[in-house]
Parts: C-alpha cells; structure tokens; sequence
C-alpha cells in the first residue's frame, strides 16, 4: 500500500516538473536565427561534444530575462545553452541591424559568442546575450 503511495507521489511529480518544463519552452520567443554559421572548433556542451562544422543557430528570451542559444542541424535541435545578459556600457556602440560576434580565448581555451539585436529590431531592440563555451583540441 505505502509503495503504491510512493509511486503515484512519484509519477505526480514527474508529471509536474515535465508539464512546467513545457510551460518554459512554450514561453520562449525568437529574437533572432543566423543560418549555417560556421563554428571553427569542436565544442563542449555540458557532457557531449559538437563538432566543428556549419549549424544553424537561434537565439530565444525567457521571461523573465533570461536568454538562450538554440544550436540546430538539418531542422534538428542538438542543445538549448542558457546565457547571459550583457549590458551596453556608455562606451558602447550599438548596431543598428541584429549580429553575431565570435571571438576565441586560445589561453583559456574557450569560444565565446555574442549576439546583439540592433536597435532596428522591432520587439527585443538593444538587446546583447553572451554564450561562452569550451572547446577541444585547436
């Protein structure tokens, strides 16, 4: 009896944190896609490898705030990467149309992408998350 009260609690639970990681992805909206850019090394996304190669990429907002890297092939989702918010400085200049800056760290051997919206962009103007990620081999 209590095993069969363990386990409804259990399946419950399970139903619940699933339905609420729906609710998330359902509440995510599209800033922007930039289509085959090429990333020049072999990634490390938690405990897998992407390799180097041509993926589409495709950067979400979460409310609240929070920005996410959608990395795609062939229509496919490999992984959801959650990064940060960068503000603009004063120094800053801010682009008028959306762009995709990388940049790689050879001394700390991480590759680093930053995506800012422009201020032409309609819903998510001036916006600019970053994504750093460490990567294999050279």
């Amino acid at each position: 009896m209590l095993l069969k009260q363990g386990r409804a609690v259990f399946f419950t639970l399970a139903l619940l944190a699933f339905l609420s990681a729906g609710q998330l992805l359902a509440q995510m909206n599209p800033i922007c896609r930039f289509k085959k850019v090429t990333i020049p090394v072999t990634l490390r996304i938690n405990d897998s490898l992407l390799e180097r190669g041509a993926y589409d990429l495709e950067f979400l907002r979460a409310n609240p705030r929070s920005y996410y890297l959608r990395i795609m092939k062939n229509g496919r989702i490999l992984h959801l990467v959650q990064g940060e918010e960068f503000l603009y400085d004063n120094s800053s200049v801010m682009p008028r149309k959306t762009v995709l800056k990388m940049s790689k760290n050879t001394a700390e051997k991480t590759l680093t992408l930053v995506m800012e919206s422009g201020t032409d962009t309609v819903i998510y103007a001036m916006v600019r998350a970053r994504y750093s990620f460490p990567y294999e081999g050279e």
